[in-house]
């Protein structure tokens, strides 16, 4: 069993490299609503992600998998 102290870190380490790329506006726009956002068991509601992002579900898909790339690209430059 993982840590939640050290998952915090981890997903506070992703949130602050997803903050300083070209994604920045719309990952703040998904924390500030996170109630809307996120189901109680902290999976992700796509219906209320693209009302709240204003996007198509094939916009939103493509907009997480822009995401990974970035997270997966800075994994790559350590």
């Amino acid at each position: 069993m993982r840590n939640k102290f050290l998952d915090g870190v981890e997903n506070s380490e992703l949130i602050a490299l997803l903050e300083n790329s070209s994604v920045k506006e719309k990952i703040n726009t998904i924390l500030l609503n996170e109630s809307i956002v996120y189901t109680k068991k902290g999976r992700l509601n796509k219906s209320g992600a693209c009302r709240i992002l204003n996007m198509k579900p094939k916009e939103l898909d493509d907009f997480i998998v822009e995401c990974r790339d970035i997270i997966r690209a800075s994994q790559f430059e350590d």
